[in-house]
């Protein structure tokens, strides 16, 4: 069965360091060789206007020592980042599927992330 996986850029409040970053997301947690770069983070939505029921949520972050270049306040892979994500996943057997992104930038309705790409791991 293939798992698709869904890239996110998203907004991300890191209370130690006082700062806004925009992060690189995943839905849930890949299989493969990304599987080890990836932890379970706590995010909290920037504006202040929402419901604090629905103030925070859990994503997956993607460690920032996949990348040559590093951001050392928050440790996770940013926007910036983004081509250094991808060489990566090229580079180790995942395939992005164009489609399956088209039909989720069509249907995600959150302000606070923002679809890149879907992709699978090629098995």
């Amino acid at each position: 069965m293939t798992s698709i996986i869904v890239l996110y850029s998203e907004i991300y409040y890191e209370p130690l360091c006082e700062k806004y970053s925009t992060l690189l997301t995943l839905n849930k947690e890949p299989d493969g060789e990304l599987k080890k770069y990836t932890k379970n983070i706590r995010i909290t939505r920037p504006s202040t206007n929402e419901d604090t029921i629905n103030k925070t949520y859990c994503s997956y972050g993607i460690s920032n020592t996949l990348s040559n270049s590093t951001n050392s306040s928050i440790n996770l892979m940013t926007q910036e980042q983004l081509d250094e994500f991808t060489q990566f996943i090229l580079n180790n057997n995942y395939v992005i599927n164009d489609a399956v992104t088209q039909i989720y930038k069509n249907n995600l309705y959150n302000n606070n992330k923002r679809v890149i790409y879907a992709f699978m791991l090629n098995i």
